[in-house]
């Protein structure tokens, strides 16, 4: 009877354990749970975030072009106005040159023949 009651008494207790390891599982299982709602969550803002990342990406690319081909049609503009700059140069010295055999012509009358 003894053992019985001390074997009675060992199953209970150990029935206690697992009653309270059980409650303690449960409740983790829930915290668990609840993390996972949260993981998916910010799963999802992640996925948002990136979306925004590659539009903003493709904002800034297009930004960079743009910025680009104004450059290039500036570079092309001062290359214009090089080519003009030295026509105009050339135009210049050539009239220099005249104006200087005029002057020449001016103060020698026996150049004129």
């Amino acid at each position: 009877m003894e053992i019985a009651q001390d074997l009675t008494e060992r199953i209970n207790g150990v029935a206690a354990r697992v009653k309270t390891l059980d409650g303690k599982v449960t409740l983790l299982d829930k915290r668990v749970e609840r993390l996972e709602v949260k993981v998916d969550r910010l799963e999802v803002r992640v996925e948002r975030l990136e979306v925004k990342v590659d539009r903003l990406e493709e904002k800034v690319d297009a930004g960079f072009e743009a910025v680009e081909r104004r450059f290039e049609a500036v570079d092309r503009r001062f290359e214009t106005m090089d080519r003009r700059f030295e026509t105009m140069q050339k135009t210049q010295n050539d009239m220099m040159g005249i104006l200087v055999d005029i002057q020449r012509r001016l103060s020698d009358p026996s150049a004129c023949n």
